[in-house]
């Protein structure tokens, strides 16, 4: 009897938290871009429309806060619908005077939504979209009495520390544990962070997907982009699509070698032909870009004369699709 009760809980608690799965909105990439480049994306990955007013709102939890969902100038009410498995880009209003010349008409390019801009005169969410790498971001969903967290992304109430232990200039939260004391690698300030594609649901203050306090480790459910890069907004991989008739159902791989880059050189293998590769630096500028004469599946890559670090290398196929992967020059 003890081992059929405990089969029936282990039913339900699994039924649960599946249930959870691919039901409401997630934050699908986070923008930390230079001056006001910030945007956020926001994924529906359900079978049906997400109408988002008045049930919706993001707030940016700034410098550790806890109470911002208390000053309207820090939450913003959100508007319009989010098609099936489609996105929406949330970056400032651009037609705000002033704020359109810093923010890269490629990044305006991509908006579906703009958050107003105006500052200093207090309107409702005008400091939202402002965020820095040691600010916590959530978006909730009103369920008929409270406001809940359906996804966020830092830790709200922590404000992660810099490299030397203080919060001025600003931190971020690093790939070091603890990940907010400054010691280690920035991961969410100058960066583009993109969800993975097996991440089905998002997170709540209690669970945090096992981060814990003073814990949140971006690398867990995020892929690294350089920063002011902004070619993957406007679309998300997620596996709560299902596979259409006809679809790939195997993702194309692609290898390098050598990885780490030795002598400016590495060859490209993948498992379907290549049109080109460009390679491009960690402030997003393209330092090299060369079509596949052969139209086959390897490319060899010459450098040149680039400094060693990481760089990012886009991948273009047959099929108008691209990949991204990273490597690193030595």
């Amino acid at each position: 009897m003890k081992k059929l009760i405990l089969l029936v809980i282990t039913i339900f608690v699994t039924v649960l938290l599946f249930a959870q799965d691919c039901s409401d909105i997630i934050i699908s990439e986070y923008v930390e871009g230079w001056s006001n480049n910030k945007a956020i994306e926001l994924y529906n990955p359900t079978p049906d429309p997400i109408t988002l007013n008045p049930d919706y709102r993001l707030i940016r939890w700034s410098n550790g806060s806890e109470v911002a969902d208390q000053d309207i100038k820090y939450v913003l009410p959100l508007e319009g619908t989010i098609d099936p498995y489609d996105v929406m880009v949330i970056i400032q209003d651009t037609t705000f005077p002033g704020q359109d010349t810093m923010i890269y008409p490629e990044l305006r390019n991509k908006a579906d939504w703009l958050a107003p801009a105006d500052y200093e005169a207090g309107t409702q969410g005008c400091r939202v979209v402002f965020w820095n790498g040691d600010d916590a971001i959530s978006i909730q969903n009103f369920d008929g009495q409270n406001w809940i967290d359906i996804d966020i992304f830092g830790e709200i109430g922590v404000r992660p520390l810099n490299w030397q232990g203080t919060t001025s200039p600003t931190g971020a939260w690093v790939d070091t544990p603890p990940y907010a004391d400054g010691q280690g690698a920035y991961l969410t300030k100058d960066q583009t962070l993109v969800r993975h594609s097996d991440v089905l649901h998002g997170v709540d203050r209690q669970t945090m997907n096992g981060y814990g306090p003073n814990s949140f480790y971006a690398f867990a459910e995020y892929d690294s982009l350089p920063v002011n890069f902004f070619d993957s907004l406007g679309f998300h991989r997620c596996n709560c699509k299902p596979a259409s008739v006809g679809e790939i159902m195997k993702e194309v791989e692609v290898k390098f070698y050598p990885n780490p880059v030795s002598q400016q050189k590495f060859t490209v293998l993948a498992s379907a032909d290549i049109m080109a590769v460009e390679v491009i630096n960690i402030v997003g500028q393209s330092v090299y870009y060369r079509e596949n004469t052969h139209g086959n599946r390897e490319m060899k890559v010459e450098l040149g004369d680039v400094k060693c670090g990481m760089y990012l290398v886009k991948i273009y196929l047959t099929n108008e699709q691209y990949l991204l992967k990273k490597i690193i020059v030595e």
